[in-house]
């Protein structure tokens, strides 16, 4: 079979085994929806930097998808190694790089859906606009969740059972969620977080996928201040440049933990 096949079939078992999980189904995709109904809904009526304070967040929460799906594919990942599922697949002919494309394959799918779910209401009952450059707003969500994917492989490896799991994948949640400029501007942060909150990996995709959205240069706004310059095409991706560019070095990082970390055979004994 050509690896083509071997990664469709894995794709359609990490599929399958995702929305039969109720906790996978729950933090993975039902998590960030809720969370812009309920956080996102009573900022309708607000404005920040000079566009939709509803619409803001729910980008915003665009971004944290990503994380929730890295909390999923990590507990996965640790699971399907202690349950030797791994080490069996790479004992077959199922090259391993398409048992790994297979799964992250069905939760980039995820992310999609919810993409269009979060954007839809975005802009059907929070009033936001179109995205200004969908060419950049795909661009910037595809690298985000490569990122965030090659992470929770690599820290696959460091994460010795599944229980172990959460103690892993909850503090970069915790630390994206209310860090990375999510729910409010990183300015609204204490001065002295400014500088470790603009590092995380997170605080990159969120800035530039509000970039894409809005067609504005985000990064200084505040809840108090005025709007920000409205930028063409062109502008857009100059503005965008210093966020994916911090994205890609997270991102070469993470390939270099990834292969020098992952494990296909459990940690016990």
């Amino acid at each position: 079979m050509s690896w083509f096949t071997y990664a469709k079939g894995q794709f359609g078992l990490s599929w399958k085994v995702f929305w039969r999980n109720r906790r996978s189904t729950f933090i993975g995709f039902l998590l960030p929806v809720l969370l812009n109904l309920v956080i996102a809904a009573p900022l309708r009526d607000k404005r920040i930097g000079g566009v939709n304070a509803a619409g803001y967040v729910a980008v915003g929460l665009l971004g944290l998808a990503l994380v929730t799906s890295f909390v999923n594919l990590l507990s996965s990942v640790v699971a399907r190694r202690e349950e030797l599922v791994l080490k069996r697949l790479r004992g077959t002919e199922c090259p391993p790089s398409a048992v790994l494309a297979g799964q992250l394959g069905a939760g980039a799918v995820v992310v999609l859906i919810q993409a269009l779910v979060l954007g839809g209401i975005a802009v059907g009952w929070f009033g936001a606009p179109l995205p200004a450059d969908p060419a950049l707003l795909l661009l910037t969500l595809l690298a985000g969740y490569l990122l965030f994917s090659v992470l929770a492989v690599a820290l696959s490896g460091l994460t010795p059972t599944t229980e172990t799991a959460p103690l892993v994948a909850t503090p970069v949640l915790v630390l994206c969620m209310f860090g990375a400029g999510v729910f409010t501007p990183v300015s609204a942060l204490p001065g002295w977080l400014h500088g470790p909150a603009g590092a995380l990996p997170l605080t990159p995709v969120v800035r530039g996928l509000r970039t894409a959205w809005f067609g504005r240069e985000f990064g200084a706004e505040s809840w108090s201040g005025g709007p920000l310059p409205e930028l063409d095409l062109l502008h857009g991706w100059s503005s965008a440049a210093p966020s994916l560019l911090l994205l890609t070095a997270w991102l070469a990082a993470s390939f270099a933990l990834s292969r020098r970390l992952l494990r296909w055979e459990p940690r016990r004994g």
